[in-house]
């Protein structure tokens, strides 16, 4: 007669409701000849996947999940050339990422930007009823970024492959295989689509963190903005602080060849809030993705988001969020 190896049953809640767990002993269950089964390898391209993801999760920096993206699609899958382009609040527009230069380097394309297309949305409208992962063009212009202009290298196939989340479209994984010429490899493109899928809820999830904040955020909207500047001041201002946002008026002054005074007044027109505060919201959004849930790491996160010290972090988060970084955090959880 069978018997449980724990002689006192606990009352627990189980998917099947309120009632009494029991443990089960499997030698016992099976006897003395327990015979031990045989491990199944499973394809290394789908453990590759999932190693990637995994790496990816583990990084709270925005940038810093783009850019190893293209790199592990290249590393882990064998992909030859990629780039992420992800759509601006609007959905009309791509914004560029990272990508692969001619040479098969990895290349900001942070500055780039274009209209979303019917390929684009063709691309995720048979993605959603469920008619392929990927859309391939075929004989279409294959191209890269060179000396701040965009260059046609050659024509090819090129691969569209949907960033979703489970709140919908983020954006497209463009691949191709431009250096070699080599044909399509659809083993590889599905788990680049697998990829992008976990990739796209990756990318929601830390969106979500700088979304906490009372204002629109800014970490993922950086060229939105640019078709209607009117002078590219602004432009030019918010991609020097996205690139290093330490800098101060002087030297962002500097950098765009202007007065202090004049890219004071000029971006604020231009963009709605003064110099200072753009800066100090974009430093609280990217401490916020940069923060554990418990608010572990508050140092840490501040100085890596651009802060000079931890007062200053402090006070600035205080004055604009009207609570202490801690008792925000804990509100949050």
């Amino acid at each position: 007669m069978l018997r449980t190896a724990d002689p006192e049953p606990r009352k627990v809640t189980t998917l099947a409701g309120s009632r009494e767990r029991r443990r089960v002993d499997w030698p016992l269950v099976v006897g003395p000849k327990l015979r031990n089964p045989m491990v199944s390898s499973r394809p290394a391209g789908v453990v590759s996947v999932l190693g990637a993801a995994d790496e990816l999760v583990s990084y709270r920096d925005m940038d810093t999940i783009l850019r190893r993206a293209i790199e592990l699609t290249r590393d882990r899958i064998g992909l030859e050339r990629v780039a992420i382009f992800l759509e601006d609040p609007t959905g009309k527009l791509l914004c560029g990422t990272w990508g692969t230069g001619i040479a098969g380097e990895t290349t900001d394309e942070r500055h780039i930007f274009f209209d979303r297309g019917g390929n684009h949305q063709e691309a995720h409208a048979r993605s959603l009823a469920g008619l392929g992962r990927w859309l391939v063009l075929e004989d279409a212009p294959l191209t890269t970024q060179l000396d701040n202009e965009t260059r046609v290298i050659g024509y090819g196939w090129i691969a569209l492959t949907p960033i979703r989340s489970a709140r919908g479209a983020l954006g497209l994984m463009f691949n191709d295989t431009a250096l070699s010429g080599a044909p399509l490899e659809e083993a590889k493109q599905m788990q680049a689509a697998v990829f992008c899928s976990l990739l796209g809820n990756i990318v929601d999830l830390r969106r979500q963190d700088a979304e906490s904040v009372p204002w629109k955020p800014l970490l993922a909207t950086l060229p939105s903005f640019a078709h209607d500047s009117p002078n590219g001041l602004a432009v030019a201002v918010v991609q020097a602080l996205h690139d290093d946002v330490t800098l101060d008026g002087a030297a962002l002054a500097r950098k765009v060849a202007v007065s202090a005074g004049k890219l004071a007044r000029d971006f604020k027109a231009e963009m709605g809030v003064s110099l200072v505060e753009y800066r100090n919201r974009l430093r609280l959004e990217r401490f916020l993705s940069l923060v554990d849930r418990g608010g572990g790491n508050l140092l840490e996160a501040a100085l890596d988001a651009g802060f000079g010290s931890y007062a200053q972090f402090h006070r600035v988060f205080r004055s604009m969020l009207g609570t202490t970084p801690r008792e925000y955090l804990t509100g949050r959880r």
